[in-house]
């Protein structure tokens, strides 16, 4: 068995599709993504290692709308090669196009995290982030004590 295995794709039901396949050109196509196929029932983008699958919703579903807080995915993180790629996306895809970013104005963290967050026609929230240690068990939040054990009773 692999022990070893990547996120092999995400897929997103959108609204307002072709308004959301020109939000995720205008953000993906900078950080290196492709468009693979763009159809009637769905849009896919990647980077060589990911997919990101647009498709649009049924009517019947939309009128419930998209809210982080709710059970499901709460936001996709895409990884930049510097801080310096996450100062450059603000300014020249976000700012220059009045996308707004969440929490702060622009980006904001340290040497070890550093992202700029905004959300798509949706309301998806997206990261564009820095973090070259983030998967290492050194690196926060890794390192936080566990706390909680889903097989005990209980639970």
């Amino acid at each position: 068995m692999n022990t070893s295995t990547r996120l092999s794709h995400v897929e997103i039901n959108v609204s307002q599709y072709a308004k959301s396949i020109k939000f995720y050109d205008l953000i993906l196509f900078p950080l290196g993504w492709k468009r693979f196929l763009c159809t009637t029932d769905c849009t896919v983008y990647c980077d060589g290692f990911l997919k990101i699958i647009l498709s649009p919703a049924a009517d019947k579903y939309k009128n419930a709308g998209f809210h982080r807080k709710r059970i499901g995915l709460n936001h996709i993180a895409l990884y930049a090669n510097s801080k310096k790629e996450v100062d450059i996306f603000y300014d020249e895809i976000l700012k220059k196009n009045s996308i707004a970013s969440l929490y702060q104005d622009g980006p904001d963290g340290n040497e070890n995290y550093y992202s700029v967050l905004f959300e798509d026609p949706d309301r998806m929230k997206i990261e564009v982030v820095f973090a070259p240690k983030y998967c290492d068990k050194e690196c926060w939040p890794n390192n936080l004590v566990n706390n909680f054990d889903p097989y005990k009773a209980g639970h």
